[in-house]
């Protein structure tokens, strides 16, 4: 037998109606199975279960299964493709938002089991001599653990509309031209969700695609004209996000 015909056997053992005690053990597996798999991305997605409802949330839930097999053992790392099915979705097109709401649920889930972001910045003097090298000779960025989120909808707001201690009800959002950007840190053992304006949104952004301050600067810029870099660097130091290193660590250190 080819290895493909093996395989269309397998595939027809597992998924044809029998009434034999194999047939009925697999159901049970495949019940089972497809249970956990809910229970982890409930878990991880508990807004956009409650935005969705518990139908459309399961709908979801069998097409995730379908785009991610599990490979892990552990529960917590399995869901990270639930945003990229919401945007297949026709959920797309009625519920525009939900997609990006699962983004920042997913890292939500995620700063659980990160590192505390620690600003990863040198002493006074080895910064003065980082921030002296040439702008195309240093690379700025969220520090380890971070995780950037930018959206043209609302969904910071939405997302703190379901805590506990949310402090504004969802009916009061404003869903249209209200463009909302966070990063998802972890800070002294919580997981934080921090506001950051536009331009430092789209610095970030920026800083992620290109290979220099300089050229990251150059993209923000030309889309915001009236960027400060002083400002979005010093509103990233002083919250514990920032990263910046000499693109080769030769440079910044002590000549001496």
């Amino acid at each position: 037998m080819h290895l493909h015909d093996w395989q269309a056997h397998l595939v027809g053992q597992l998924t044809a109606l029998d009434n034999t005690d194999e047939a009925r053990g697999i159901t049970v597996y495949r019940n089972a199975r497809w249970a956990v798999l809910r229970n982890a991305l409930v878990g991880a997605y508990p807004v956009c279960r409650a935005l969705v409802g518990e139908d459309c949330f399961d709908a979801l839930v069998r097409d995730t299964l379908l785009a991610q097999p599990s490979r892990s053992p552990n529960l917590h790392h399995y869901g990270d493709a639930l945003p990229a099915v919401i945007a297949r979705s026709p959920l797309a097109g009625s519920v525009p938002y939900l997609a990006d709401v699962a983004t920042l649920e997913w890292h939500v889930h995620w700063a659980h089991y990160a590192p505390d972001a620690a600003p990863d910045m040198p002493d006074v003097e080895a910064l003065g001599r980082l921030l002296a090298l040439p702008p195309t000779q240093i690379r700025a960025g969220l520090a380890a653990g971070a995780r950037l989120v930018r959206s043209p909808w609302p969904v910071v707001s939405i997302w703190r509309a379901h805590q506990p201690d949310a402090a504004v009800s969802l009916g009061s959002i404003a869903l249209t031209g209200a463009p909302e950007a966070a990063v998802v840190t972890v800070q002294a053992q919580r997981v934080a969700v921090l506001d950051v304006d536009a331009a430092t949104a789209a610095f970030l952004a920026a800083c992620a695609a290109t290979d220099s301050l300089e050229a990251a600067v150059t993209r923000t810029l030309a889309d915001l004209p009236a960027f400060d870099l002083s400002a979005s660097l010093a509103t990233l130091y002083r919250a514990g996000l920032l990263t910046l290193r000499a693109q080769s660590p030769a440079l910044a250190r002590d000549p001496s």
